[in-house]
């Protein structure tokens, strides 16, 4: 099938373009800022063959992804990241449900007690620990030799919902649980790698201050095996 009735897998020459995958999606959801990979990388010979740069300072996992959306490429190791949730849910390091972490969350103020804190924290998405580092760049800079394991964007109400119903038109679900924590790290990084589907962020306090993000933004991660449908 080939033309205006070709499907969009077809029309994107499948999962390999993804200069052509980004330019659809910016279109088609009139993003204003480029669509971003992410690659957890596991092997550190890997990790430090990747010809990126990694940040003069450390910065937030968020603020880097940012930076990615506006063209910007950066690898991060646990030394690059400045905060200390996002190398617990990315699998850089162990102990997101060790006890004196989840106690920092009520301490913080942020839950009424231990025990909302642990029923609300239990179902982060946390990758195993087992990553030596993180590359990202913006989506159309990967490739099928290299490919993404996710691509997080930021959109309007509006855009995630085409995109929730572009999605649906194949069989697949947008599933989340928003807690209006961990945003970009948990919810549009390791959520859609841990389960395949496609995750819609309210992003959080905590990623909006840093990063800057605009209040009419929400945040989405797609797996890469997701991307062309």
């Amino acid at each position: 099938m080939s033309g205006a009735f070709a499907s969009g897998p077809e029309r994107l020459g499948g999962t390999g373009r993804y200069p052509a995958i980004a330019h659809a999606l910016r279109t088609v959801l009139l993003l204003a800022s480029e669509p971003v990979g992410v690659r957890v990388i596991r092997d550190e010979a890997e990790y430090a063959n990747c010809p990126e740069s990694t940040p003069s300072e450390p910065l937030h996992y968020c603020a880097a992804v940012r930076r990615a959306t506006r063209g910007e490429s950066l690898k991060l190791a646990l030394t690059d990241i400045s905060c200390d949730t996002s190398p617990r849910t990315l699998g850089l390091e162990e102990g997101f449900f060790d006890d004196d972490f989840i106690e920092s969350y009520v301490t913080g103020g942020l839950y009424a007690d231990r025990l909302r804190a642990d029923l609300v924290l239990a179902s982060v998405a946390v990758l195993p620990p087992r990553t030596s580092g993180i590359l990202i760049r913006p989506l159309a800079e990967f490739s099928a030799d290299e490919p993404p394991d996710v691509a997080l964007m930021s959109m309007t109400p509006y855009a995630a919902m085409r995109l929730t119903q572009a999605a649906a038109f194949h069989g697949h679900r947008v599933r989340n649980e928003p807690i209006g924590m961990h945003g970009i790290c948990a919810e549009c990084t390791s959520q859609p790698i841990l389960s395949g589907e496609i995750s819609v962020s309210l992003l959080c306090s905590g990623t909006r201050h840093v990063a800057d993000w605009e209040e009419t933004e929400l945040g989405v991660g797609v797996p890469s095996a997701l991307l062309a449908d």
